[in-house]
C-alpha cells in the first residue's frame, strides 16, 4: 500500500510539472505565433484603403450602414486562413486582441479566431448576422481567461479593416461543446464569445454573446 500511495504521488508530481511546464511552453508558442499580428492587421488596413474607397466612390447617397455591408462582404469573399482581418477590444476584462481567420490549431495559437460556418468564412461585422470568435482560457496566452466576468451591458469593441462597431453584452451562458446553435443569426447584428469551462476541461462551452450598439466606417 505504501508503495503503491508513493508511486502515484510521484505520477502527481509528474503530472504536475508536465502541467507547469506545458502552460507556460503554450504561451511561450502562442508569443511567437502572436509576433507581428498588430503589424499584418496595420498592412492589412492600409492595403484596403484605396480598394474600399473605390467602393465607396460608386455608393454615394447609399446609407452608411449598405456602405459598410458591401465592403463586409467584399473582405469576406478574400479571406484566407491564420489572416489577421481583426482588432477585438473588451475593455473590463482587458482584452486587446488581433482576430484571425479560422479556428485550427494554428489560428487559436495565434490567439482569438474567427468561426467559419461549413466551408466558408463565417459573417463578419457589418454583415446583418452574427460574428463568431473561439479563444482559450489558459494556453497560447489565454485571451478569453475571465471571459466569465462579463455581465449584460459590457462593451466589447471590434475593428476591421473598412469600419469600428461596438456591442453590448446581452447573454452569458453555459452549453455542451456540440451545441452549433449559437452561431446562428439571432436577428440582428450580434458577436458571439466562445471558450471552454470550466477553465482546464473542454467539458462545456462558455458563451457570451452582445448585440451591436454602433458602426462607423474609418
Amino acid at each position: 500500500m505504501k508503495k503503491f500511495l508513493k508511486i502515484t504521488g510521484i505520477m502527481l508530481i509528474v503530472l504536475g510539472v508536465g502541467v507547469l511546464l506545458y502552460v507556460p511552453g503554450s504561451w511561450v508558442m502562442g508569443y511567437w505565433a502572436q509576433r507581428g499580428l498588430p503589424e499584418q492587421f496595420d498592412q492589412e488596413s492600409a492595403a484596403a484603403l484605396s480598394l474600399n474607397q473605390s467602393v465607396l466612390d460608386k455608393m454615394q447617397g447609399a446609407a452608411e450602414s449598405e456602405k459598410i455591408r458591401v465592403l463586409a462582404q467584399q473582405f469576406q469573399s478574400q479571406l484566407h486562413e491564420e489572416q489577421a482581418i481583426a482588432r477585438l477590444e473588451i475593455p473590463k476584462i482587458g482584452v486587446n486582441a488581433v482576430v484571425v481567420e479560422g479556428t485550427g490549431d494554428n489560428s487559436i495559437r495565434k490567439g482569438v479566431g474567427h468561426q467559419a460556418r461549413s466551408s466558408t468564412p463565417g459573417p463578419l461585422p457589418g454583415m446583418g448576422d452574427n460574428f463568431s470568435l473561439a479563444g482559450d482560457r489558459v494556453l497560447y496566452g489565454a485571451p478569453f481567461l475571465k471571459l466569465n466576468n462579463l455581465a449584460e451591458g459590457d462593451v466589447i469593441k471590434v475593428k476591421t479593416t473598412y469600419a469600428e462597431f461596438e456591442y453590448s453584452v446581452y447573454s452569458k451562458k453555459i452549453i455542451e461543446p456540440e451545441d452549433t446553435s449559437i452561431l446562428a443569426s439571432p436577428g440582428f447584428e450580434s458577436i458571439t464569445l466562445i471558450t471552454c469551462d470550466p477553465i482546464w476541461s473542454t467539458a462545456h462551452r462558455l458563451i457570451v454573446q452582445g448585440r451591436m450598439t454602433s458602426s462607423k466606417l474609418l
